[in-house]
């Protein structure tokens, strides 16, 4: 049964009060007995020291005698008597300590003992006297002495021992019994603790219980009021009447008011004249709705207190505050969201005015490949109306023969790939169409952070491109076949004539022939640059490479420019490197480079001046220098030394001649052979023209038995020279040798030099995906069954978006690689590669 509050308490301190009492009482009576024992330990303390003092000053007389009868000395006769009178002083204290006790009790007989034995020895000092030495020492030494000295020792420590075990007892008794109280004090002590704690316990919790239950209602109102107050939107409570009871901060704010001129005042008057009727009426519909009712977004003018008008956005509800019933409105101010809206309708319809100008084809595609955006070139190419072409998939759009040609580049953009490619289509009105698409994924945020949620589309319409590349193609073959054939009987013919084969000319007549001649020359390597210049640019300009000594090839140009020199007065020395140089180059194509670079050097150098051409070797690399003693390139100039048709704007350098093609063809030629080109300069000190290329080096001989063939080789295509080496290492330890190619370029001429077991591509390579590279592989008959393993860090991801092409991929290897597994995998492929073409063969 539960107790009353006050009658628990009540009952608490009463027995809080009756223990306190018995602790008291205990704690008397333990004090009593304490004291009585701490008497009686000290009386038995005393009667052994006592004891102890007796048997001392015995042995000290006893001493003192023995020493007098030997020396006979009247001063140890005094020290005896003083240690005698002492002894018996020590004595009469005892006796009267212990008077009461019976003649049978030991300290009666020690007190006998030590009486007798003080007689025995005072007849020794008399016998000493009287009979001398021998006399004493009998007494000393018979029977009755020693007898009575060991009763006095026997006695004594029986005596002592008596008392120590009664002290002892004494203190354990002591000892238990203030145990006993200590414990049922602390446990009287606990207890009266126990009910004061409980009942303070009790009160508190009833204390706590009462001001949690006022903090809640308080905490309840702060909280209701905090948030009424800290609403962005404007809070304005009424009565069914349809008076104001309570405004909130934003909605005074709002409106211009204090609390004080809103409170006891219609709602209407926060409302334009021309309204307040019609929301009257409606007002007073709101009590009749059920209870917990809620309007949303009701789209109203309010009025402030200046007067002005502006557009809000109300939703009403009901609350029960002391059992009335008052109604709420939220008052949202849409100004600025409908001018935001209306700014953003503008920006997109000029957005959708401007792409709409714009003749090319331009959209936003997401990730489940549907429109989301498109310009009007989408709807006049497709025939299609807006609405057939938002929020549709592609391939609706599309249909199914284009969509199946551009499936593969949009799973490469929606993989997180930029892609560039060309197609055709036919237009809605019949025309065929060339366009270069390009498609740029877009990552979301936040959540999809670093995810492709789709890619913008833009496709140039690059038909009459084509078509003026198309003309410019055959006004170039024109000027190849109908102006070089003229040209070079018109060269040939003047080099007869001037060579005297029609005669000895006169020497105006020579002079003459002699321009001309120049000046054909001259429109030659015009036409020549023009034509290198459009093969370049539209990827026709082969090279054969090939791995030769590049001394051989450097004294060939020499001896070709030579006359050109000795024209112009220049000597050029040639400089070899040590020991033998080799290169992978097209030795037409680096004459060409070396023919262009000295006849600048020559050009512009001092008559009489040199032109020095140096070969160095550096590390896996040779360099080769044409360094002349010119006025050097003017500053403002050589930013654009490599650009098409550059020349130095000054009347001296115009002199000189030169089509500005042949720095730019050089700089093509020498980074397709995988060079590279620059220079150096000094005003009115000379310029050094220099290429780099790789050095070649030869394949260690294979030093296998007889019967084992040589080790395949495998082209690997990294652009991380570091990771080209470390794959280059596991290859050579598993039993291969490889060729390293940084860019996809390198490996198509790689391709065209070698033949290979199989080839490593990396997805991501520099000016070109990966995967275009492996699908041109695959067009291509002589690469179509080549094994290709992928290496990548987005391998898995690639290997997802890729699954439906027909790439033929052999495996597909994660970075980092595991060494075990790129060697498995490479056997794997290239055993396949060898079953699947003995198959094929039979």
């Amino acid at each position: 049964m539960k107790l009353p509050f006050r009658t628990a308490i009540t009952l608490a301190l009463f027995a809080g009060m009756l223990l306190i009492v018995l602790s008291i009482a205990a704690s008397y009576i333990t004090i009593n007995t304490l004291i009585s024992g701490a008497q009686h330990e000290s009386r038995t303390g005393e009667s052994v020291l006592l004891l102890e003092r007796v048997v001392s000053d015995f042995k000290a007389t006893e001493s003192l005698q023995r020493r007098y009868l030997l020396t006979y000395s009247p001063q140890d006769l005094d020290a005896y008597r003083q240690a005698l009178a002492l002894s018996q002083q020590t004595l009469l204290r005892l006796h009267a300590a212990h008077a009461n006790e019976g003649a049978d009790s030991a300290w009666r007989i020690l007190e006998d003992a030590i009486a007798g034995r003080f007689q025995s020895m005072e007849q020794a000092i008399a016998a000493r006297q009287q009979q001398g030495l021998e006399a004493a020492a009998a007494i000393v030494g018979n029977d009755t002495n020693r007898k009575l000295h060991e009763d006095i020792e026997a006695v004594a420590a029986r005596i002592k021992n008596s008392e120590s075990q009664a002290l002892e007892s004494s203190k354990d008794e002591t000892r238990k019994t203030a145990q006993t109280v200590k414990q049922l004090i602390l446990l009287g002590g606990l207890l009266c603790l126990s009910v004061f704690a409980w009942a303070i316990q009790k009160i508190m919790r009833t204390q706590e219980k009462r001001r949690r239950i006022e903090a809640k209602l308080s905490d309840s109102e702060a909280m209701s009021r905090a948030v009424t107050e800290s609403m962005a939107e404007g809070l304005v409570t009424a009565t069914a009447e349809g008076r104001i009871v309570n405004a909130n901060s934003a909605a005074r704010h709002l409106f211009g008011y204090r609390l004080d001129d809103m409170v006891g005042k219609e709602v209407t008057m926060l409302l334009p004249a021309r309204y307040r009727m019609g929301f009257s009426a409606f007002f007073a519909t709101l009590p009749s709705r059920q209870h917990g009712f809620r309007e949303w977004d009701v789209k109203v003018l309010g009025l402030r207190h200046d007067a002005t008008e502006f557009p809000v956005n109300v939703s009403f509800g009901d609350v029960n505050v002391g059992g009335q019933r008052l109604f709420t409105a939220i008052i949202h101010d849409i100004t600025e969201s409908n001018r935001i809206s209306e700014a953003l309708r503008d920006s997109e319809a000029q957005l959708r005015q401007l792409t709409d100008s714009v003749p090319a084809l331009i959209a936003y595609v997401d990730r489940e490949q549907r429109f989301q955006f498109h310009n009007r070139a989408y709807e006049e190419a497709f025939g299609l109306r807006r609405e057939q072409i938002q929020n549709k998939p592609m391939h609706e759009v599309l249909g199914p023969v284009l969509y199946a040609q551009v499936k593969g580049y949009v799973e490469e953009a929606l993989a997180g790939y930029s892609v560039r490619y060309e197609r055709e289509q036919v237009t809605a009105s019949g025309d065929r169409r060339e366009y270069v698409m390009n498609y740029f994924p877009r990552y979301g945020e936040g959540d999809e952070h670093g995810m492709v949620i789709g890619f913008s589309s833009l496709g140039t319409d690059v038909t009459e491109l084509k078509r003026i590349d198309r003309m410019k193609s055959e006004f170039v073959s024109t000027v190849s076949h109908e102006l070089r054939t003229p040209l070079t009987s018109i060269r040939g013919s003047l080099g007869l004539v001037w060579g005297g084969v029609a005669g000895e000319l006169p020497e105006r007549a020579k002079s003459l022939v002699g321009i001309a001649k120049t000046n054909c020359e001259r429109l030659i390597r015009l036409i020549n640059d023009i034509l290198d210049s459009e093969k370049i640019e539209s990827g026709k300009m082969t090279f054969e490479l090939q791995a030769q000594e590049l001394e051989p090839l450097m004294q060939q140009a020499l001896a070709d420019n030579e006359g050109f020199a000795e024209q112009h007065q220049v000597t050029v020395v040639l400089h070899r490197a040590a020991g033998p140089v080799r290169v992978c180059v097209d030795s037409d194509r680096l004459t060409q480079v070396v023919t262009n670079l000295l006849s600048n050097a020559i050009k512009y150098s001092p008559p009489q001046g040199t032109v020095k051409v140096m070969i160095r070797r550096l590390v896996n690399r040779v360099r080769v220098e044409v360094i002349d003693s010119g006025p050097g390139i003017p500053e403002e100039f050589r930013k654009r030394l490599f650009q098409k048709f550059s020349q130095a704007d000054s009347s001296d350098t115009r002199q000189k001649g030169g089509t500005g093609l042949g720095l730019s063809i050089s700089k093509a030629i020498i980074e397709r052979m995988d060079g590279s080109i620059g220079f150096t300069s000094e005003s009115n000190k000379g310029t050094t023209f220099f290429f780099e290329l790789p050095e070649w080096r030869e394949a260690p001989p294979v030093t296998a038995p007889m019967g084992l063939v040589a080790r395949p080789r495998v082209l690997v295509c990294e652009d991380d020279p570091d990771v080209a080496k470390l794959i280059g290492m596991m290859l050579d330890k598993g039993g291969y040798d490889a060729d390293m190619a940084h860019t996809a370029e390198q490996a198509r001429d790689y391709l065209k030099m070698e033949s290979y077991a199989a080839m490593t591509v990396d997805i991501r390579l520099p000016y070109e995906n990966g995967l275009s590279l492996i699908r041109e592989l695959r067009a291509n008959q002589r690469t179509a069954w080549l094994p290709v393993l992928v290496l990548s860090v987005t391998a898995a991801e690639a290997r997802q978006h890729a699954s439906n092409q027909a790439l033929a991929i052999s495996d597909w290897l994660d970075k980092p690689l595991d060494e075990r597994r790129l060697l498995a995998s490479l056997k794997e492929a290239i055993k396949s590669r060898t079953l699947g073409r003995r198959g094929e063969a039979a």
